[in-house]
């Protein structure tokens, strides 16, 4: 009987076992995001770690663009990565700019406010994404975007859509330590196979 009972507790643990190895043996695009990040420290416009198999480098380097162009306030680079629409409103609606010059120089004082003191990006970390139009930030903005356009609905032109969340790592210019910021939240938009930021 003891043998009995031996051999009946082996079977279950040997069961046991091989359930969760099953239950282990996930390939790689069951994984949730951020289980195969990659940075990248010299490729884009700034260091940037992201999860390679939920966004394309060019969507990444879209990305960098954008946050390079406000810290190192730069409006050529801004105009190549921001969306138009959101940057014309932004302008004309929003501050009352007189050009592009001011809105960066104004977001780049903005960020440096919000930090303590000017910086520069030691690392742009892409901690979540949303794919989500129907709720949360993707859904507000798209129903601004869709609100500011005179040339039809804005939703409706856009090939892809997300939202990212960023954790930015930073270090201050004047040399004086560095810091973190999260919950850091960008739009990404394809239009016409080009992809553009906002804010």
């Amino acid at each position: 009987m003891k043998k009995l009972i031996c051999l009946l507790l082996a079977c279950l643990l040997l069961t046991g076992c091989a359930t969760q190895k099953q239950k282990m043996n996930y390939t790689e695009e069951e994984l949730p995001y951020g289980a195969t990040m990659k940075s990248d420290k010299n490729s884009y416009a700034v260091p940037i770690t992201w999860d390679r198999r939920f966004l394309t480098e060019e969507q990444i380097s879209a990305a960098a663009n954008y946050i390079a162009a406000i810290q190192n306030n730069d409006p050529a680079l801004y105009a190549s990565a921001a969306l138009p629409l959101y940057t014309e409103y932004q302008i004309q609606e929003v501050y009352d700019y007189q050009n592009i010059e001011e809105l960066v120089n104004a977001l780049h004082e903005g960020l440096t406010g919000q930090l303590a003191d000017d910086f520069k990006f030691d690392m742009v970390l892409v901690n979540e994404i949303s794919l989500d139009r129907s709720s949360g930030g993707l859904q507000g903005m798209l129903k601004l975007l869709d609100g500011i356009s005179q040339d039809g609905k804005f939703s409706d032109k856009i090939q892809n859509a997300c939202a990212l969340t960023l954790e930015w790592e930073f270090s201050y210019n004047n040399g004086e330590g560095n810091g973190y910021t999260e919950n850091q939240y960008l739009y990404l938009f394809q239009i016409d196979d080009q992809y553009y930021c906002c804010m």
